[in-house]
């Protein structure tokens, strides 16, 4: 079926809220802090993530802050899928991971991102979109990620990885290299430009 002139794919926008200008970044000067604001379920590949996690605070000296999204859920849904607080759980015990949460507020989520200096996608096998990268690209922070999905066309190509291994190498660069990093803040928070609200509104009406 040809759809040519037929479908449009319009994302959502950014929050301008969780939008920095990345001139008011600063490099990190040695160890730094990754966060993490995805959910924790395990087909959001989260396993790999805790196993990144341990190798980042034992042999970079990175320290981490995990995203707790769900709180307390009710036992019922516990039932459904208990991934989030094994996973939440075990991260907690982890030296340097601090598992935090923003209490539903954008203004705690905004200093939570602020206080950090480039952010961790997710290892969610396919994955077709991931708005809280688009948060962490809006601050002007360096978002590193699997190369598999959406994540491996939108991030830019040096802050993809194929292994573990390479991941770390990767944050020791964002961490030891000031220059290298202020030019992948610069080139994260650019990506973002084109979800700016106005811009997605124009899309949208066009679409119609």
């Amino acid at each position: 079926m040809d759809l040519t002139g037929r479908l449009h794919v319009v994302p959502p926008p950014r929050d301008e809220l969780l939008v920095r200008d990345p001139a008011g970044v600063v490099a990190p000067d040695g160890a730094a802090v990754g966060i993490h604001n995805h959910r924790l379920y395990a087909h959001y590949g989260t396993a790999e993530f805790v196993a990144l996690a341990d190798r980042l605070v034992t042999r970079t000296g990175t320290r981490l802050t995990v995203m707790d999204l769900f709180g307390e859920r009710s036992p019922e849904r516990v039932r459904l899928d208990p991934s989030p607080e094994r996973f939440r759980d075990e991260l907690a015990t982890l030296p340097g991971v601090t598992v935090a949460s923003d209490r539903g507020d954008r203004v705690r989520y905004r200093e939570l991102l602020a206080g950090s200096r480039f952010g961790i996608a997710p290892f969610r096998a396919g994955c077709p979109w991931a708005m809280s990268v688009i948060d962490c690209q809006g601050m002007g922070l360096p978002v590193i990620a699997p190369r598999i999905g959406w994540l491996g066309e939108h991030i830019d190509e040096e802050l993809l990885f194929d292994s573990l291994g390479e991941a770390v190498e990767i944050v020791q660069r964002l961490t030891t290299d000031p220059e290298w990093y202020l030019v992948q803040a610069k080139r994260a928070h650019a990506s973002t430009v084109d979800l700016a609200p106005a811009r997605v509104t124009a899309c949208y009406l066009e679409a119609l």
